[in-house]
């Protein structure tokens, strides 16, 4: 049987509905697609082995060959190829709809494995269609089927069951918006990485010879390029020449977003700076991220992560009682603190955008970001002219106790919290001391507080890290382990967050990654299990672009794409 169509829908077999779905044909109004059997369809209608194939009981389509296809047609004009394949039980839900909105309707079949069947009578239910709908992707992830929708720029749910059966969703709050990505190593990179799990599509432009951390050649996946450049599509240009830059500024007019992190000057010197980018994207959100600045005495210099460290003051204010001299804190925390400064500037930006500001330039310099980052503790000693008021950073209390099979951190920052230490250790004379029970005491008389470290480091130093960590819990005192890291994987919370994705890369083999920190309730983002190697979706976005086999194969000839 057909299923009902509303007013304006045509009826169509499900064959030319495939071929309208793919781009073969177009349609100016929405689709009703016909449940088949295999006597109402013949091999050439469907075109099969493009996304299914003809079985005794009916079509099968493959939710793999669908997801293929519908990546490669996602940007085409006409009929929004908007395929909802949502994994619920034991139902699936089949979407076809246009681009100006209205009804459609949605079939509901059984579903085996990785297999939607359609040979079977389709239950219909009325939805209804965002008329600002642009476009729509799904994907496959370990044999469940992810549904990402999309409705232009206003992040919300898009599609809708009628009978209050689900909403369908969009995979990750920015989904529908794209980004150019110039940048490279790992405060730029890392930046976007977080916009393409919260649903971007990123586009990763790299010299034909690889980034900087792509250490033995274009195909090499290192670790650190792991972590800064998951899920984005990789294109490499050449740069140098007119028609990478050409090639750039087309690709800038179809995004949202573009990032680049060269040193002041050099983007204007190849011919994609603000104002050029401007002038083929009006609208464009354009974020330089510099060591120093675009001008002052530092902006030429060469920077990196310690450099950033030094210079902030966070190296010297790293000393403390035990270990009375300045180091480095061994991480990268200079180009992380300026990655998030950077992806919450782009979504800002973006958010003003929506608001009628229209596009803009955003600067962020390392050195700016990084101090922001670290003065809120890292400077309240210095925050207020007068320092008698504030004499003691908070930090300035860390310490590392040894157990006797370990080590453990703690901190106490309330009066119930240092009268449960006390009870922990069992030392009920300090407990009814009026002078170590009261924090404001101990902080008003330096010998007090170190008397009260020395009997803590005691007491501790006697017991055994679980029993330490188990009876501070008790008492409300925060406390944790020092575990190696190593061991860190392992640890029950973070097992139960489920916070780190195991996952085989093709070429790099199996890899161990956090997931997305933010969990959002109605836009979820996901864990895009896939790092490109230099130039992998080359064909492809040139292909989004208008550009034909011959014409691509013209640009790789002449050096310009690889």
């Amino acid at each position: 049987m057909a299923v009902a169509a509303p007013n304006k829908t045509t009826h169509r077999s499900f064959g030319e509905a495939i071929d309208i779905f793919f781009g073969r044909k177009q349609v100016k109004h929405t689709l009703c697609v016909e449940t088949v059997r295999e006597r109402e369809l013949d091999e050439d209608a469907v075109n099969v082995g493009v996304v299914g194939q003809l079985r005794d009981r009916g079509f099968e389509i493959s939710l793999a060959n669908v997801c293929r296809k519908l990546d490669m047609a996602r940007n085409h004009a006409g009929l929004v190829r908007l395929l909802a394949l949502v994994s619920h039980i034991d139902l699936a839900w089949l979407v076809v709809a246009d681009e100006h909105g209205g009804q459609t309707d949605v079939g509901v079949a059984e579903r085996s494995d990785a297999l939607m069947e359609s040979g079977h009578d389709l239950v219909t239910q009325t939805i209804t269609v965002h008329q600002d709908c642009t476009a729509g992707r799904a994907f496959v992830v370990a044999g469940r089927v992810r549904v990402v929708c999309s409705h232009g720029r206003k992040p919300s749910a898009c599609v809708r069951l009628a009978g209050g059966l689900r909403c369908i969703l969009m995979n990750g709050p920015l989904h529908g918006y794209r980004i150019l990505d110039l940048s490279q190593v790992v405060a730029g990179p890392l930046a976007t990485q977080m916009l393409a799990e919260q649903g971007a599509d990123v586009l990763k432009i790299e010299p034909p010879g690889g980034e900087l951390l792509r250490l033995h050649g274009p195909d090499h996946v290192m670790s650190l390029h792991a972590n800064c450049n998951r899920g984005k599509r990789c294109l490499a240009v050449d740069l140098s020449n007119q028609e990478g830059t050409d090639l750039m500024l087309q690709l800038a007019a179809t995004c949202d977003v573009f990032v680049e992190n060269f040193r002041p000057g050099v983007t204007e010197r190849l011919g994609l700076g603000y104002e050029a980018v401007r002038a083929a994207n009006p609208d464009i959100v354009y974020c330089s991220v510099y060591g120093f600045g675009s001008t002052g005495p530092y902006c030429d210099r060469a920077v990196l992560d310690p450099v950033i460290q030094a210079i902030t003051g966070m190296v010297a204010g790293q000393a403390s009682p035990a270990l009375p001299f300045p180091d480095l804190i061994r991480t990268l925390v200079a180009d992380k603190s300026t990655a998030y400064t950077v992806a919450q500037a782009i979504t800002a930006a973006l958010l003003a955008r929506e608001r009628g500001a229209g596009g803009q330039f955003i600067e962020v310099p390392m050195l700016d970001a990084t101090l922001a980052w670290y003065w809120p503790d890292g400077f309240s000693d210095l925050t207020q002219e007068d320092p008698t008021i504030a004499p003691r950073r908070a930090p300035d209390n860390y310490q590392l106790i040894e157990t006797v099979d370990g080590r453990v951190v703690y901190y106490v920052a309330t009066d119930k919290q240092v009268q449960g230490m006390w009870r922990v250790l069992g030392r009920d004379d300090l407990l009814a001391d009026p002078n170590f029970n009261k924090i404001s005491a101990i902080g008003k008389d330096p010998k007090l507080a170190i008397a009260m470290g020395e009997a803590i480091h005691v007491g501790i130093a006697a017991m055994k890290t679980a029993d330490v960590i188990e009876r501070m819990a008790a008492e409300g005192i925060p406390c944790g382990p020092v575990l190696e890291r190593a061991d860190v994987m392992s640890d029950p919370q973070v097992v139960h967050n489920d916070i780190v994705v195991e996952w085989n890369h093709p070429t790099a083999g199996p890899l161990r990654q956090p997931r997305p920190a933010a969990r959002f309730s109605k836009t979820p983002g996901e864990f895009r299990a896939q790092i490109g190697v230099t130039g992998e979706h080359t064909d492809e976005i040139l292909g989004e672009l208008g550009y034909d086999d011959a014409q691509i194969a013209m640009l790789r000839g002449a050096g310009t794409v690889a």
